[in-house]
């Protein structure tokens, strides 16, 4: 990398962030990023993920079940350090500062058979809001040729464990 080079990277998650959930994936983790490099071991930049996922939660002894579909965006810019290259590889690090944007669309239901309740349908989850994001994360980078190279990363976002390919101007 030299002074200046633009870098483009696409990818997409392997482990989401709402595998804990025991949720379906509608759409997986899927992220785009740029970055300049300031100098040939450090690059600044900015990244946007995309999630969307459903699920399922019943309770037996409150009589209801709750579904719901979550969408969740992030926003972050990104500093990353960079190995010298090692035989067509690098590898880096870095950190992300940004917006976690979470959408719910959470529907609560009588169970079959259950009475009409005069009270509220009591949920079981808390209402998702919109937080700040700061994250680490660290990744390896292998160089196909002039323009193009395929990466792995593992670090805290919209998926734990992404892979990808990246385009360089």
């Amino acid at each position: 990398m030299k002074t200046g080079d633009i870098q483009l990277n696409a990818s997409v998650g392997l482990l989401p962030t709402y595998t804990a959930d025991a949720s379906s994936t509608i759409v997986p983790p899927l992220s785009v990023s740029a970055e300049v490099f300031l100098n040939p071991n450090f690059s600044l930049g900015f990244s946007g993920s995309y999630s969307q996922y459903e699920g399922e939660y019943v309770n037996l002894n409150a009589g209801v079940a709750e579904y719901y579909e979550t969408s969740t965006v992030i926003v972050a810019l990104r500093s990353a350090v960079h190995s010298n290259d090692l035989n067509g590889w690098r590898v880096y690090g870095g950190l992300a500062v940004g917006a976690n944007l979470p959408e719910v669309d959470k529907t609560v239901e009588l169970l079959a058979g259950e009475q009409t309740r005069d009270d509220e349908i009591p949920s079981f989850s808390r209402p998702q809001d919109s937080s700040l994001l700061f994250s680490g994360f660290v990744g390896t980078r292998k160089t196909i040729n002039a323009h193009w190279s395929i990466y792995g990363e593992l670090g805290f976002g919209i998926s734990l464990a992404n892979i990808g390919a990246s385009y360089k101007f």
